[in-house]
């Protein structure tokens, strides 16, 4: 009985930690004549124990992530470059609990989604 714990409590430790899915939408952009083409570029953001990771894939150029307090305010930001496709991570870990809203702007899109600590 001791091993069976011992291993349940083992396998709890080593586990990771389940990163919570932030649901970025993309923000509507203008389209000047033509048919409105979807973008191909994927971008995918989590945030887990203090850190904010967005994957970005399909996608080359700069890109900004910006994180907005309940009163609208900027609190963090960073800049990062992408070349095809990449992962850009953000430590937040000094934040007080509460709501906040992701911003992440490409070239030729916006995405933004809210989460909570």
């Amino acid at each position: 009985m001791k091993q069976i714990i011992s291993l349940l409590l083992m396998l709890l430790i080593l586990s990771p930690s389940q990163a919570s899915t932030i649901n970025v939408k993309r923000a509507g952009t203008m389209h000047q004549g033509g048919a409105r083409i979807p973008s191909a570029t994927q971008v995918v953001a989590d945030y887990d124990n203090g850190v904010i990771t967005i994957d970005v894939s399909r996608y080359t150029g700069t890109i900004q992530l910006y994180v907005y307090d309940a009163n609208n305010t900027v609190v963090d930001c960073a800049v990062a470059t992408i070349s095809g496709s990449g992962t850009v991570t953000m430590n937040i870990c000094d934040m007080p609990q509460g709501t906040y809203r992701l911003c992440i702007v490409l070239d030729n899109a916006t995405y933004s989604g809210d989460f909570s600590i």
